[in-house]
């Protein structure tokens, strides 16, 4: 109820005061009426809505499209007007569906603050642009047969599934929710969706808390190979410091590329058991297939603990380990919806760089531009649209206080990228958490640390000495999880 007095209680003053052209605009969005509802991962009550947005703001009068929101209310008696407004990464994946992520990240936040989490266009309950699967004949299509596939499974322009979209639905949110200033959060590639609003809606953000970053003027297909080889190489180190493993597995990056040369000249092939259908398969392992199953497992600090070992396996013949997290029956990983993920990686990323550009960052990479490669096959069968406004890809910059989150061992979203970012935030802090991958929220005392930095606004007084002991795990030398 409170948020209803408080969207009409600004409305008022909007419209008697008139101050400006933008409280005029907020004076006119319709106030949002939240109902009781229920997302995984909580166990409690919680409240959302259904938003009617234009597919394209262009023609506001044609085709409208359905976005959900989720308000998980503070706990407190008397919350903060400001609230923690996550946005979602992949790209493709739906913040409606960070229920776990909000009980594992923000329990300390939600004491003072509401969480609010927005599918945004194209995936969860905002008109999903999900694609059927078929487990590991997916994995093994041509990337632009499933996209094709997947394009003719959704009669709608898909090209309007942009972030500048995304972003103009969030703040129309944001504004019926009745929030004049919010605390933004991104995950991943949700850290671009921080960015662009905050180049468009400045005087609503009150604090950013970017974590695994994607810098909108990085490409990521430029940066892919090198933060790849550069999780792989940490690996090869920690297994050499521990004795066990360096006994076990002296040659484990030698076996790595020589993993890449067989894919690579197509001597590398797979014959044996689905685990998923129990038949009998067959089929070659080209490149890319072999550079994901290292890559992939890589962005859980955990999942490295087994690498060394089935990458000794596969170099003696034994793939299964190796392509296990492969055939697990999913071609992509749970909880992206493939189409919003091409809408948006196709016209921002694999249209942002050329072949030879993306072929002369693989040099020297383990990767190659396998990564590219995978994307490129994709977007030739989907409809996209490139972005065309000025600043889209120029650095994100502002005064307003950051919290830049890292983990030593990401594969894709490293420290050096944390660093760039920083250079543009002069009231940031950057944060590099050892022995962890991709996305550091949630690890030890980070949740405690983000619910300070949001109250107090003061990145440097933060205590990190609680990070000091973490590292990775030990590393597994046996197929009995031994590591002795």
């Amino acid at each position: 109820m409170r948020l209803f007095t408080r969207v009409t209680t600004a409305s008022l003053m909007a419209l008697a005061t008139a101050l400006s052209a933008n409280a005029q605009e907020e004076a006119n969005t319709e106030t949002i009426e939240l109902s009781p509802c229920f997302i995984s991962g909580l166990q409690e009550r919680i409240s959302c809505a259904t938003v009617d947005v234009p597919l394209d703001y262009d023609t506001p009068q044609g085709r409208k499209i359905s976005v959900h929101v989720a308000v998980i209310p503070a706990t407190s008696s008397d919350p903060a007007d400001d609230p923690l407004l996550i946005f979602a990464g992949g790209p493709g994946q739906a913040a409606g569906e960070y229920g776990g992520l909000v009980n594992q990240a923000f329990y300390e936040v939600k004491k003072d603050r509401d969480i609010v989490l927005i599918d945004q266009r194209g995936t969860g309950k905002s008109n999903a642009l999900d694609c059927s699967s078929s487990g590991l004949e997916d994995v093994l299509l041509k990337p632009i047969e499933l996209a094709a596939r997947c394009r003719t499974e959704h009669d709608i322009d898909v090209r309007h599934f942009t972030l500048e979209n995304i972003i103009r639905d969030t703040d129309d949110i944001r504004a019926g929710l009745g929030y004049e200033q919010v605390n933004l959060w991104g995950g991943s590639y949700g850290t671009k969706s921080v960015s662009l609003y905050l180049k468009r809606y400045p005087e609503h953000v009150r604090s950013i808390i970017v974590d695994g970053v994607l810098p909108p003027d990085t490409s990521l297909f430029a940066s892919a190979p090198a933060s790849a080889e550069r999780a792989l190489n940490k690996l090869v180190e920690d297994c050499k410091a521990q004795p066990s493993c360096n006994a076990a597995f002296p040659d484990f990056k030698a076996q790595v590329l020589g993993l890449m040369e067989k894919a690579e000249k197509g001597e590398l092939a797979f014959k044996g058991i689905d685990p998923i259908s129990g038949e009998y398969v067959e089929f070659d392992l080209e490149l890319a297939i072999a550079v994901e199953s290292i890559r992939m497992v890589m962005y859980g600090a955990d999942g490295t603990t087994i690498l060394p070992y089935v990458v000794d396996q596969a170099h003696k013949g034994n793939l299964a380990p190796l392509l296990a997290p492969l055939m697990n029956g999913q071609a992509l990983p749970t909880g992206m919806y493939l189409g919003s993920t091409l809408s948006l990686l196709c016209g921002e990323d694999v249209a942002s760089i050329n072949a030879a550009d993306a072929a002369a960052a693989g040099k020297g990479s383990f990767a190659r531009d396998s990564y590219y490669q995978i994307w490129k096959n994709y977007c030739e069968g989907w409809d996209y649209m490139r972005p065309t406004t000025a600043d889209f890809f120029a650095p994100a910059e502002s005064n307003v206080p950051a919290l830049i989150l890292s983990g030593d061992l990401d594969p894709v979203t490293p420290p050096p990228l944390g660093e760039h970012w920083l250079k543009g935030f002069p009231n940031g802090r950057h944060i590099i958490v050892a022995g962890t991958g991709h996305n550091t929220s949630n690890v030890g005392c980070m949740p405690e640390l983000m619910a300070e930095f949001i109250e107090g606004l003061d990145p440097a007084a933060l205590d990190t000495s609680c990070f000091d002991t973490l590292s990775r795990l030990p590393l597994i030398v046996g197929a009995n999880g031994n590591v002795e």
